[in-house]
Formats: C-alpha cells, sequence, structure tokens
C-alpha cells in the first residue's frame, strides 16, 4: 500500500473524528440548554408575576375598604344613635362619612376592575403553566433520548481513537509530522489530482509532482497549498 493511501486513510479517520467531536459538541450544548423550555418558562414567570401583582392589587384595595368601614360604621352610629346633637356637629359627621363612602366606591369600582383583570390573568397564568408542564415533559423524553445519542457518539469517538493510533503508528514519523502539519492549516491535508489539477486548491499542478505521485513512497505535495496528493 502506497504511503498517500496510508495517508488517505488516517485522513478519513480524522474526519469521522471531527465529525463526531462535532455531533457530541452539538448534544452538549443541547443537553446544557433548551430554547423551547426557557421560553416556556420565561412565559409563565411572565404570566404568574402579573397575576401576583394583580392579588397583591386586590388585598391591598379589600384592606383598604375594610379600613374604610372600619371608620365609616362608628360615624354613622353617631350621626344616628342621638349622642350628638350639635347640629354642626352632626353635619360635620354626615360630611366625613359622604366623604368616607366616596373613597369607599372608589376603591370599589377599581376593586371591580382588578377582579376582572385577576379573572384574565388566572386562566393566562393557568394556560402558561400547562405549556411549562408540556415543554418540561417535551424536555425529559429530548434529555432522555440526547443522552442515549451522546453515549452512542462517545462509543464511536472511542473506536475511532483507537483506530487512529493503531493506523498513525503504520506510518512513518515524518510523513506523519508533514500530514498534521498540512491539516493544522488547510483544514484537510490530502488532495486528489484531478486531470491536472489539485482538488484542494484548484491550481494546475506540474507534471514533475503527477508523475511523483504514482511512486508508493513519495509524499508528492501541491506546490500552492501544500496538500498531499494522490492519483485516483
Amino acid at each position: 500500500m502506497s504511503l498517500t493511501t496510508e495517508l488517505r486513510t488516517l485522513q478519513e479517520i480524522d474526519d469521522e473524528l471531527a465529525a463526531l467531536e462535532t455531533a457530541l459538541a452539538e448534544i452538549d450544548a443541547r443537553l446544557a440548554h433548551s430554547e423551547a423550555l426557557t421560553a416556556s418558562e420565561a412565559a409563565f414567570n411572565e404570566a404568574d408575576a402579573r397575576y401576583q401583582e394583580l392579588r397583591r392589587s386586590q388585598r391591598d384595595l379589600e384592606a383598604g375598604i375594610a379600613d374604610l368601614n372600619a371608620k365609616i360604621v362608628p360615624e354613622e352610629r353617631r350621626l344616628y344613635d342621638g349622642s350628638v346633637r350639635n347640629p354642626k356637629e352632626l353635619t360635620a359627621i354626615q360630611h366625613e362619612v359622604e366623604h368616607l363612602k366616596t373613597q369607599r366606591g372608589a376603591l370599589e369600582d377599581r376593586l371591580l376592575e382588578v377582579m376582572e383583570a385577576l379573572e384574565t390573568a388566572s386562566a393566562a397564568r393557568a394556560e402558561a403553566e400547562a405549556r411549562l408542564a408540556e415543554a418540561r415533559r417535551e424536555r425529559e423524553a429530548e434529555t432522555a433520548a440526547l443522552r442515549a445519542r451522546r453515549e452512542d457518539h462517545a462509543a464511536r469517538l472511542a473506536a475511532a481513537l483507537a483506530r487512529r493510533e493503531a493506523h498513525a503508528a503504520r506510518i512513518p514519523p515524518a510523513a506523519l509530522r508533514l500530514y498534521d502539519d498540512v491539516r493544522r492549516r488547510r483544514g484537510h491535508a490530502v488532495a486528489r489530482i484531478q486531470g491536472s489539477s489539485c482538488t484542494g486548491c484548484r491550481v494546475a499542478i506540474p507534471e514533475s509532482v503527477r508523475r511523483k505521485s504514482f511512486d508508493p513512497s513519495a509524499i508528492p505535495q501541491c506546490p500552492n497549498c501544500e496538500r498531499i496528493l494522490y492519483v485516483g
């Protein structure tokens, strides 16, 4: 087997390794983060925040109304129980009661608005919660599938690394160093001669280099991109 054929086989293994490493990186990224789940969580948090805000407003308004009622009841009692006989004082009490009732009416109107908004917010929160639960179930299933795929890819990667190590041991060190250097700089170290051109850079190959590619022990290189060349 020619040296360039050995290097071509090594490149095929390295391409497989690169593809597996890329696939594993993508799987790890998907395991670390789910855009769908994050979006569902954000939607629920927003709906829940709105719901909780309205619940606080409801409690505050109800407390305000209760506080006004606590002021109105004794004042109305004084107004009608005969304990106050002074006309001016009775008029002042009446005005105070009317003022308090006006305040209470405004709070009650606002409470009605909040209760209506709260009903809508509660439905939106329930819907967002259901979507979040579904997203979590889907994420759980997706995670299980991704972990299974990761285990398979990791096993294939380990096997490919072992094949690479065994195959690289058959290649002379100088040739292996050259291959690794060109691959690091060019991405692919080995290219085919098609017609009279290098398929790596599409530049014409001198006839002397083309003839050298038929020598099983030689390592012809493209004068332009320095890739190792073979005819096939």
